[in-house]
């Protein structure tokens, strides 16, 4: 083995001990407790991502419990990134002398590069995938073959089982290389990655494409002039403003290159920047969705700082922020940053919760990732309820309240009515019932429009029970109202629709009804269950129109 190889193998191993020592300390957050949740209940899908973050957090959790149940594969996989970029480098440059060292400085001063060694989220698969992509990209421009093209098709149904925006990598290599459409073997590679990703598809269609609506739909939001302000300082923060400036600069002058591998991550880099850039006319764009670009943006700025003339510029600008991120680390396995930041504090948070509703069940109103947290820290029953001002998550795939219903709970969030006190600083609402009556998974089934005028309407609705238990209409604990509800960019406009009979619905029983309401025109409502907690979401979203 050569010298720099042996280097190498060492920092990577230094490397993985710090990922891991890190994973260890540092206090877990709340949406690695929400992936934790994802791998206690494997499934070919999840309402937020695609399975390859629970498969990671579910092999995890068989070998270690706390936080290295949720962490260990990533620690992994993140290592296997880094040896994979490593291996992607030409030879001649990893030759030279301290070229491992070198790539280790660059490598650790690439902000979310490092973190996502250490904290388990969709994008550590997509790093170890991506890294896989390319590394077998490079071989297979020197070599095509079939053998090559079936793992590069494999890597992509991976890479697509991590996160849907690995179809960006794959669209900004085909566009630095149109030839390969020409290629039967890349169609083949084609064809068996969508064969591999099937199985989620399916999932998407029997559960009526919820990440799908989510990601493309729900995400969107009015236009504000701060979603393109602040997105570059955000990308800034996400791989250091010098490797950023550094690699925009490399990308514009070597942008004619003919090296096909390091066009595809010229394209990759300026793709990838320039798309979430152009999304923010939509919404907010997430810093960290641009992360997949740091596997080319490594080789793209080691080359080019090799250079006797740039050489100095790794000790003098990286090298600070490699070291600056090392701090960083170690005060984030202290546990004293402030709570908001989100890596502290919580466990005590859920733990006083916890003395509070000893081992009652704890139902939590309008949050998903206070139940995951619950859940983690202390091991007991818990699920979440979302609400008409919030959004649909895991929790109503699962329906993980159909077991409490009808049984002891806390109830604890933003209700409507409950005790208030506080908790590890934080004022809260609880309330305890010894029959909890949700209201989530009744289905509000419109029949029939009668359209009065040009502004009233009159509809014919099927109010179904699917609770193993019976549904009581008149409970007086939790008391049951209808409303039809239209979201303008106003606000909410509610109208109750009267119920005349209150019967206590059987499981699978049913009621019919009506109600009359305005009519505004092309604006979707909703129907809307109030049980004196909180206001849920009960039907499909209807545009009425005569």
């Amino acid at each position: 083995m050569k010298k720099q190889e042996r280097i190498f193998l060492c920092i990577l191993a230094l490397w993985l001990c710090a990922d891991l020592l890190t994973a260890l300390f540092a206090e877990i957050h709340a949406d690695e407790a929400y992936y934790a949740l994802y791998g206690a209940f494997l499934d070919w899908g999840y309402y937020d991502h695609p399975p390859m973050v629970a498969l990671l957090t579910h092999c995890s959790s068989l070998l270690f419990g706390g936080n290295l149940g949720v962490r260990f594969c990533t620690t992994l996989l993140h290592a296997g990134t880094l040896w994979l970029v490593w291996k992607t480098l030409d030879e001649e440059a990893r030759s030279g002398p301290r070229a491992a060292l070198e790539f280790g400085i660059i490598a650790a001063s690439l902000t979310m590069l490092v973190v996502y060694g250490f904290i388990t989220t969709p994008d550590a698969p997509l790093l170890f995938f991506t890294a896989l992509f390319f590394f077998l990209y490079k071989h297979y421009l020197t070599r095509p073959g079939w053998p090559l093209a079936l793992a590069l098709g494999a890597t992509v149904a991976a890479m697509l089982y991590s996160k849907y925006m690995a179809l960006l990598v794959v669209a900004f290599v085909l566009l630095s290389n149109l030839r390969l459409l020409r290629d039967i073997r890349v169609w083949c590679a084609a064809a068996l990655a969508l064969l591999l990703f099937t199985p989620h598809l399916l999932w998407q269609v029997q559960h009526d494409f919820p990440s799908f609506s989510y990601h493309l739909i729900a995400r969107n939001s009015q236009f504000k002039w701060t979603f393109p302000l602040e997105y570059i300082p955000n990308q800034l923060l996400v791989f250091n403003p010098v490797a950023l400036a550094l690699a925009l600069w490399l990308c514009w002058k070597q942008s004619k290159s003919t090296d096909l591998l390091e066009r595809a991550g010229i394209f990759t880099i300026a793709g990838f920047l320039l798309f979430f850039w152009v999304m923010t006319l939509k919404g907010h764009a997430e810093p960290h969705w641009t992360v997949a670009a740091s596997v080319p943006m490594l080789p793209l700025l080691f080359h080019t700082l090799r250079k006797e003339e740039w050489r100095k510029w790794t000790y003098r600008l990286f090298l600070p922020i490699a070291i600056l991120l090392l701090i960083a680390r170690i005060i984030l396995c202290l546990n004293i940053l402030p709570e908001k930041i989100g890596f502290s504090g919580k466990q005590a948070r859920m733990e006083a919760i916890h003395q509070l509703a000893g081992h009652t069940p704890v139902v939590f109103v309008g949050s998903f990732q206070s139940p995951a947290l619950y859940r983690f820290f202390t091991g007991e029953e818990t699920t979440a309820l979302s609400t008409l001002y919030g959004r649909r998550t895991q929790y109503d795939i699962l329906q993980l309240d159909q077991d409490l219903q009808g049984k002891p709970c806390v109830i604890m969030g933003k209700i409507s009515t409950g005790l208030d006190t506080v908790i590890h600083g934080t004022p809260v609402r609880y309330r305890r019932t010894d029959h909890f009556q949700g209201t989530n998974r009744i289905v509000v089934e419109l029949n029939q429009c009668d359209f009065l005028d040009g502004d009233s309407v009159r509809v014919h609705y099927t109010l179904n029970n699917p609770y193993p238990v019976n549904f009581d209409l008149a409970s007086t604990e939790f008391p049951v109202s209808i409303k039809v509800v239209y979201k303008t960019k106003e606000g909410y406009k509610k109208y109750e629709c009267p119920i005349t009979e209150r019967p206590s619905l059987y499981p699978n029983g049913w009621l019919k009804g009506t109600a009359s309401f305005p009519l505004l025109h092309n604006t979707p409502m909703v129907f809307t269950l109030y049980n004196g907690v909180c206001e849920t979401v009960n039907s499909k979203p209807h545009i009425l129109a005569p």
